[in-house]
């Protein structure tokens, strides 16, 4: 009889085993397609500075005063330049908008004419292009509003982005599925969102979007 006990006993703790194998399999199951739909949901692009180039629109004339450097923080309306034009006497360029001064390409004392560029400025905002899917893109519409992730930060940050633009991706980002599969070519589409530049943040930096956060 004590035989037989030790063989149910044996013969128990295995199948006790088993199904803490098949139990441990299902929830790393569970928690892989988890994690899959997770990253699915996840758009990843990187965050851009917006900069015009400036350029000198007038009749020819000379630089007589330089009032702005690179690094310089300049609001809509200040005078940048003042250029001294045989044709229009005293000329002032005026910064476009808000925004910091990138680079500045002329000195004072230089001849200048229309169509020399003069400083390039970076605007006050940031923006990240994302490529969507053809089966995601009605999630997303112009002056939408949504939450932007940046989550590589050490203290993970997030800041609210605007919609600026939806269109075709160009002809390189198009994804050519496999016609064995019987599907076609998967239409792709890029996003843009913009947001308010942060002491926090970088050009350069991953920006992210979660679709299942996407309400309205």
């Amino acid at each position: 009889m004590g035989e037989i006990n030790r063989m149910k006993l044996k013969a128990g703790l295995y199948i006790g085993i088993a199904m803490v194998f098949i139990v441990g399999g299902s929830l790393l199951a569970v928690k892989g397609k988890d994690a899959v739909s997770q990253a699915e949901s996840r758009k990843q692009g990187i965050l851009e500075a917006e900069q015009t180039t400036l350029f000198y629109q007038n009749s020819p004339g000379t630089i007589a005063k330089v009032g702005a450097f690179a690094g310089d923080s300049v609001k809509e309306g200040e005078v940048l330049f003042k250029v001294k034009s045989a044709g229009e006497g005293d000329v002032d360029v005026l910064a476009p908008y808000d925004g910091l001064v990138d680079r500045v390409a002329v000195k004072q004392g230089v001849q200048v004419q229309a169509g020399v560029p003069l400083a390039v400025l970076q605007k006050n905002t940031y923006y990240t292009d994302l490529y969507i899917q053809e089966s995601e893109i009605q999630q997303f519409a112009v002056n939408q509003s949504m939450d932007v992730h940046f989550p590589y930060l050490d203290q993970p940050t997030k800041v609210k982005g605007s919609v600026t633009s939806i269109s075709s991706a160009p002809q390189f980002a198009t994804m050519r599925m496999s016609r064995e599969k019987g599907q076609a070519d998967l239409t792709m589409f890029l996003v843009r969102i913009s947001m308010d530049s942060n002491t926090d943040l970088l050009p350069g930096m991953t920006a992210e979007v979660k679709l299942d956060e996407i309400t309205d």
